[in-house]
């Protein structure tokens, strides 16, 4: 009974094993089945995000293309911001905050600057902007369905490397620009700022204290305020020779004078001894009646100059034979410019009527008025007797030490233009800039004063050689009246001046230098204009196609002054003279007033080959803003 009650308790037991685990299988199998088909539907789904994903990676990649593109035309087009690209008759530009693309896809260009450290690494925050360098971001988000939604995003950088710079830094590249109430200095190599306060000023060099000056006493003087060549006294001498007649009569000569047929015959003669003293010529006019005769002794000789400053004849003379009395008997003596007999009334000298035998006498005469011209003279001495019915006679007339001298006593100057200088240069640590250049002289005909400038002392001498200031050498040098034209363009760097005057002179004419005065403006202590332009000199990039990205500027501006920039652009030099100044939005009312700034073109300009700037310079009087550097990117 046990037995068949644990069989029955056995087969119930294994009965009801059965259903559970039937139970339990169809559980599995659904789970089993669920799970397969969860799998399946995951699989499905990976696959359409990873193309999602796929699509949302080439837009992005497109985007980069895009935006390289818009690089390529031009750098100043890459503008920082949240951007949308659009191809538009195949060219890529931005166009609103982003794009919507196949209805499910949205995308965003980020453009942001770029700050770089000390060695030149990208850092997030700390840095110095680097303007030639971008930071792009592409953003692409897409949603199907709220619950299944995609985000990709892509970065790169970008860099300016195709552009070229115009920089202008050095004072040099200032000085060849124009200014208007502004200044070039050299300030940290080269500056443009407002020019100081403005005062004329000059420096007078009167000549009044010689150890001021440099020259060489031997051939100039400074003397009671002037300056002048030193005259050398030359001394121009002629006149008769053989005047004791010593040896001979020669180059006497002797004549009759009125001689006829039927008179006496008056002899001339030398004698050797009885004279003042030793030989002497003599006249003898032998006894006789009835008698207008005479003799001469005659000697000529050269006046070589002009105006001969002093001339005499000077002679002895005695009537040693006097016999009876002549109706009347005289001595003269003449001077003229004719050989021949003498004519009385033109005689230079006579005795008047001598009536006995007279002792030696001597006679000077000045003759100065008669030689004022140069040419040859006739020194004649003469004796003249008339007499009566009755035998009269014999005469004896003798000279001794005879001579006619002239002398022209004048002045020389050298001829190889000896100079004068100040020892010391003017210098003026305000000034500005040279204006006049004056002299106050006396120069005769054939003398003028001539000029160099220095600018460091002597060191060199410059001269104006018709366009600019050059190296002198020893005989380049100009009037006073050339270098006050030209002036305004010499050297205010060491704000120093000197001069060297050239004396020059044909050897007659004297020059005489009284005052040099230099003129310039000097600045009032620290004090400025209140406004004005700098305008750069033009750059040609040598394309027609060129592209100009920014404009940007190191200066120092500050508190109650402004600088600002515009721009102006054309396809030749010619225009660029008339064209527009504009400013960052592309027209004249606008000004750049950050830097960097980008450069839009005018829009009516000729072209970009050429392009200049121009600064606008404010300040309150007491302050200026300071230009160091500018620099014009672009590219060709």
């Amino acid at each position: 009974m046990h037995t068949a009650q644990l069989t029955r308790q056995i087969k119930n037991d294994q009965s009801g094993l059965s259903l559970i685990e039937l139970l339990v299988a169809m559980a599995i199998f659904v789970i089993a089945a669920s799970g397969i088909t969860f799998v399946v539907v995951d699989a499905v789904q990976a696959t359409q995000r990873g193309k999602e994903y796929s699509m949302a990676n080439w837009y992005n990649q497109q985007a980069f293309e895009a935006v390289t593109s818009i690089r390529n035309r031009g750098w100043q087009y890459l503008t920082n911001g949240t951007h949308g690209v659009t191809n538009v008759s195949g060219q890529w530009e931005f166009a609103g905050a982003s794009d919507t693309l196949d209805a499910a896809y949205s995308r965003r260009v980020i453009v942001e600057s770029v700050e770089r450290d000390g060695n030149d690494d990208i850092v997030d925050t700390g840095g110095t902007d680097d303007i030639d360098t971008k930071h792009i971001t592409v953003q692409t988000t897409w949603e199907i369905t709220p619950s299944r939604s995609g985000n990709a995003v892509s970065e790169m950088y970008l860099t300016n490397w195709r552009s070229k710079n115009w920089e202008q830094t050095t004072q040099a590249d200032f000085n060849q620009g124009t200014v208007s109430n502004t200044s070039v200095n050299g300030t940290g190599g080269g500056a443009v700022e407002l020019a100081p306060g403005i005062t004329t000023a000059s420096r007078s060099w009167n000549f009044d204290t010689p150890a001021e000056y440099s020259y060489n006493p031997a051939l100039v003087e400074v003397i009671t305020s002037y300056a002048q060549l030193k005259s050398i006294a030359i001394s121009q001498t002629g006149g008769t020779i053989n005047p004791g007649f010593n040896t001979t009569l020669n180059p006497w000569a002797y004549q009759d004078w009125n001689q006829n047929s039927g008179e006496v015959n008056v002899v001339g003669s030398r004698q050797t001894s009885g004279g003042n003293p030793g030989a002497y010529a003599r006249i003898r006019i032998p006894q006789g009646n009835s008698d207008e005769v005479g003799g001469f002794f005659l000697q000529s000789f050269a006046v070589t100059a002009n105006n001969a400053t002093s001339g005499n004849v000077i002679f002895d003379w005695r009537v040693s034979d006097f016999n009876n009395t002549p109706i009347i008997l005289e001595v003269f003596a003449f001077l003229d410019t004719v050989p021949g007999e003498p004519i009385q009334g033109t005689e230079i000298w006579s005795s008047g009527p001598i009536t006995g035998t007279t002792a030696w006498s001597t006679q000077s005469i000045d003759v100065t008025p008669l030689i004022a011209l140069q040419g040859t003279y006739y020194l004649k001495l003469a004796t003249w007797v008339e007499t009566p019915a009755a035998q009269t006679g014999r005469f004896d007339i003798s000279f001794d030490n005879a001579s006619a001298y002239w002398e022209k006593a004048s002045q020389t100057y050298n001829i190889s233009g000896p100079t004068i200088q100040p020892i010391a240069s003017h210098v003026d640590a305000n000034l500005l800039q040279w204006t006049g250049f004056v002299e106050t002289a006396q120069k005769d005909l054939g003398g003028e004063i001539y000029y160099q400038l220095s600018n460091n002392n002597g060191t060199t001498w410059q001269w104006w050689n018709g366009s600019a200031w050059a190296a002198a050498g020893a005989t380049q040098y100009n009037t006073a009246s050339t270098i006050n034209s030209s002036i305004t363009s010499f050297s205010t760097v060491n704000r120093q001046i000197l001069f060297r005057a050239f004396l020059v002179s044909n050897g007659t004419a004297q020059v005489r230098l009284d005052t040099v005065r230099v003129e310039y403006l000097s600045s009032i202590g620290s004090s400025y204009v209140t406004s004005g332009t700098f305008d750069s000199q033009a750059l040609d990039t040598n394309s027609t196609a060129t592209i100009f990205n920014y404009i940007a500027w190191n200066a120092v501006v500050p508190i109650n002054t402004t600088l600002d920039f515009q721009i102006r652009t054309a396809d030749t030099q010619a225009n660029l003279s008339s064209a527009t100044w504009v400013g960052s939005d592309g027209t004249s009312g606008t000004r750049f007033t950050t830097s960097p700034g980008l450069i839009l073109i005018d829009p009516g300009s000729s072209g970009t080959q050429w392009i200049q700037w121009r600064a606008f310079f404010t300040g309150n009087g007491t302050a200026t803003p300071r230009i160091d550097d500018v620099m014009v990117n672009y590219e060709t």
